[in-house]
């Protein structure tokens, strides 16, 4: 029996960036929801009350990772029974509501990637960032790699780094994660896109969409609209 869970901690963050462009239109932000700005390090000027240069955070390589700054200081400093990710013009439809106790976590509607996800991470960066990315799933997760290598060749892919999850489950996203591109920087003294450029953020949208997907047998996961704003 599907049980809301009164009393839940639940914060939907939206990360935001001193450079982001104005937009048309954009909603008043709900009672949970609370703007994060992410790469505060290097802004010119601050934009949120909540910044993620404070605590334990990765601010100063915001020109690498972009949004995903931010989702590393969520997951570092606070402590919320649930958590989620949005973006300034892309917003999760997520209501407090939805937070049942026969859920684990609530993701955007995936979209279908033709001919296949890896194709369409290619259209944003190189091949040797690929390959990075293949060697450090097989090197650190040897067993799940065939898995994981046929999802990231798969149709359906999770985009935008839209998150929204249990705290236990937005953790264990968050080391697997963080995990395998940490790893990766290792690799940018040979490929230097991984240091130069926002590389690892679109590496962010193909691991989000792995960790979610192979965890389809074992996550209670609701799907919901996000919202485009322009």
């Amino acid at each position: 029996m599907k049980e809301f869970m009164t009393g839940t901690d639940f914060v939907l963050y939206e990360v935001r960036n001193d450079r982001d462009k104005p937009l048309s239109y954009h909603p008043e932000l709900l009672s949970y929801e609370k703007s994060i700005q992410a790469g505060a390090a290097l802004a010119d000027r601050l934009i949120a009350d909540v910044t993620d240069d404070t605590g334990v955070n990765i601010s100063e390589k915001n020109r690498m990772y972009c949004e995903m700054t931010a989702t590393y200081w969520v997951w570092k400093n606070t402590d919320h029974d649930w958590v989620g990710i949005e973006h300034y013009r892309r917003h999760l439809l997520v209501k407090p509501w939805m937070l049942t106790d026969d859920i684990d976590a609530i993701m955007p509607l995936p979209y279908i990637c033709y001919p296949n996800e890896a194709a369409q991470f290619l259209r944003f960066t190189t091949k040797g960032v690929l390959d990075s990315l293949l060697k450090a799933l097989k090197d650190i997760h040897p067993d799940e790699y065939d898995t994981y290598h046929e999802i990231l060749y798969g149709k359906y892919q999770y985009t935008y780094d839209l998150v929204c999850a249990r705290r236990d489950v937005f953790d264990d996203y968050c080391r697997w994660f963080f995990g395998i591109t940490e790893y990766m920087e290792t690799m940018s003294d040979k490929i230097s896109e991984i240091r130069e450029t926002r590389a690892l953020s679109y590496v962010a949208e193909v691991l989000t969409n792995i960790y979610f997907m192979s965890h389809q047998d074992d996550l209670r996961i609701r799907h919901v609209e996000k919202e485009i704003y322009t």
